[in-house]
């Protein structure tokens, strides 16, 4: 027995071995030599994620803390310019939908009614306000910053009188746009068919291009409800680059909820996906250029992934992540509220998205159809972290001080942006309108495709109201200040 036993040993460790070594033979042979540098970062991303129910889940349910947030634990409040409102009674009729209030619900969305409602007048959209404000109860705190100004009444004075005469709705997608747009994603999902049935490797960097353009033009847009003006529609075409685009409802969480209100600052946590890895503040210190590119170019080739497995992974469970000791987006006040409301919508994208890998497995095989899935990944994944992350992290975009502090909403979205190539209508398109940042935060609801347009109004107002307005003077200037700052 024991004979036995030293025999099979070796024999359990050479099938595995011979696993190992046949997995590896399968990727380089499917791999483009161009990814080969990726695949041991690659196999440690998936195995830890494959490990984790084992590792990280099982282990903080036995200890009690796993977050399990219910709606019946979120009160029924949307608090604006330090007053609660209960807004359910809007939901059908609210012209956004009901999903944008259901997002925000829990939450102080001062910022996102000061910067959706472009073309209400606000005096009119108050009063309207005032049968939905819930008056015996404690009052909320008044959010510090300040977010209507003279800046920001002109830089919205500027917008509507660009659209005036145009038409309802004029501020939306154009329908030539649109169809461009559906070309595109017939495009992506024949070339996905090729892929799949076909072994048609040649597809896979136009897939990766057009799931980004995808995202830039058609799910960002429509995140904002700035895509078409039917709510519903906009919802449903927020998932035009799946199954290679993010997770839209923990999207909505982390970019609508964090970022586009709180721009670099402690409460946006884009300033937090690549920690600790990379620490994205001043004065944290720095490794040598040649390592930080490498490291940079692993963990930005894992983006896309990150925001459509991990991201709505941590936020359906609630772990505490042991490297950075961190629960997902818990530095967002209401996260407890945006999680239990867009449980369902997360959970049922991760389930689609899984039944799609299913496909792909049925097809290629694990090993292979993981290296497929992973070389489209990073094509979509370094366009989406150019596109959507350089322009706010640069050295220029962090303010500090009480300077920052006393700034006004709009002043910030300015301060906390750099744009590049502002009058090119090429990074315009191939962007989706995110070569312009600035106007963009200051105008969501707005269509990117109206951008460049309306940016030398835009510009005329910062420049009157002695706002600087930051613009890269080339695109290498661009890229490599985001490459010094991410050092």
């Amino acid at each position: 027995g024991a004979r036995a036993e030293r025999l099979r040993a070796p024999t359990m460790l050479g099938v595995l071995a011979s696993g190992v070594a046949d997995a590896f033979s399968t990727a380089l042979a499917t791999l483009h030599p161009v990814y080969y540098p990726f695949i041991p970062y690659w196999t440690l991303i998936i195995s830890a994620f494959c490990l984790s129910p084992l590792t990280i889940l099982l282990p903080q349910l036995l200890q009690g803390k796993l977050s399990w947030p219910s709606k019946e634990d979120v009160a029924n409040e949307w608090t604006i310019n330090g007053k609660k409102y209960d807004l359910r009674p809007f939901y059908d009729s609210h012209p956004g939908g009901s999903w944008a209030l259901r997002g925000a619900k829990g939450s102080d969305c001062t910022g996102l009614f000061e910067s959706y409602h472009l073309f209400i007048d606000r005096e009119v959209l108050l009063k309207m306000m005032a049968r939905y404000e819930i008056k015996d109860c404690q009052k909320a705190e008044v959010p510090p910053m300040v977010f209507q100004d003279k800046f920001y009444e002109d830089l919205k004075a500027a917008a509507r009188d660009y659209f005036k005469g145009k038409g309802k709705g004029a501020h939306k997608m154009t329908a030539p746009h649109l169809a461009l747009c559906f070309a595109a994603w017939a495009g992506m999902w024949a070339m996905i068919y090729g892929v799949l049935f076909r072994d048609a490797m040649w597809c896979i960097p136009f897939i990766g291009f057009l799931s980004w353009y995808l995202t830039g033009n058609v799910m960002h847009d429509a995140s904002h409800g700035a895509l078409v003006s039917n709510p519903k529609m906009n919802h449903l075409f927020a998932h035009a680059a799946f199954p290679y685009g993010v997770n839209v409802s923990s999207w909505h969480i982390q970019h609508v909820m964090s970022h586009h209100i709180y721009t670099n600052t402690e409460s946006d946590v884009d300033l937090y996906h690549f920690e600790p890895i990379v620490v994205l503040k001043k004065g944290a210190g720095h490794v040598h250029i040649a390592l930080h590119a490498f490291r940079l170019a692993m963990i930005l080739s894992t983006a896309v992934v990150h925001l459509a497995m991990i991201v709505p992974y941590g936020l359906l469970f609630g772990q505490v992540d042991p490297v950075p000791n961190h629960r997902m987006y818990d530095r967002i006040k209401a996260i407890r509220a945006h999680r239990a409301e867009l449980r369902f919508e997360m959970s049922m994208e991760m389930l689609a998205l899984f039944a799609y890998f299913f496909v792909c497995y049925c097809q290629h095989g694990f090993v292979k159809g993981i290296c497929v899935q992973m070389s489209i990944y990073t094509i979509s994944s370094f366009l989406f972290a150019f596109f959507t992350q350089t322009s706010h992290l640069q050295e220029e975009c962090f303010l500090d001080g009480k300077g920052f502090e006393t700034l006004s909403f709009a002043k910030r979205q300015v301060a906390t942006s750099m744009d590049f190539a502002t009058d090119s209508p090429f990074w315009g398109h191939v962007s989706g309108g995110l070569n312009t940042q600035a106007i963009h935060h200051c105008f969501p609801s707005v269509s990117a495709m109206h951008l460049r347009a309306l940016y030398p109004r835009f510009r005329k107002v910062c420049k009157e109201h002695g706002v600087e307005l930051k613009e890269a003077r080339s695109l290498a200037d661009f890229v490599w200040g985001f490459i010094q700052f991410a050092n």
